[in-house]
């Protein structure tokens, strides 16, 4: 497989996540960031079942790598998350980057205890 089809892979994923979390936002209004926290649920959920639906990083091919983790970080703002994260660590508040990190990590397992459970 080259490069470039995987890479157009990863874009189309990362475009079409992009549209929806627009898409949500759109149509989620209201004086609360509810919408991001929305997609950044949902995302979290959706990484975590289509890596245990497609049998977990180890089974899944390069294309549905790119596709499916193209497509959530399109969709969420873990940019934002891995920023904020690293700025509380360096102002030496680790127990608010920590309590970031393990809330993240937490909905990730459970997401991905549910794709494992989908594949019974």
């Amino acid at each position: 497989m080259n490069d470039l089809y995987l890479h157009t892979m990863f874009g189309l994923g990362g475009g079409l996540g992009a549209v929806l979390r627009h898409w949500i936002a759109l149509r989620v209004t209201h004086d609360l960031p509810f919408s991001t926290l929305i997609v950044n649920v949902l995302g979290s959920l959706l990484l975590g079942v289509w890596i245990g639906y497609l049998g977990g990083p180890v089974e899944m091919g390069e294309e549905q790598k790119r596709l499916v983790f193209g497509f959530c970080g399109g969709f969420t703002t873990f940019s934002s998350f891995a920023y904020q994260s690293l700025q509380l660590h360096r102002e030496r508040t680790i127990a608010l980057a920590a309590g970031n990190i393990l809330l993240s990590l937490a909905l990730c397992w459970i997401a991905l205890w549910l794709g494992l459970f989908l594949m019974r």
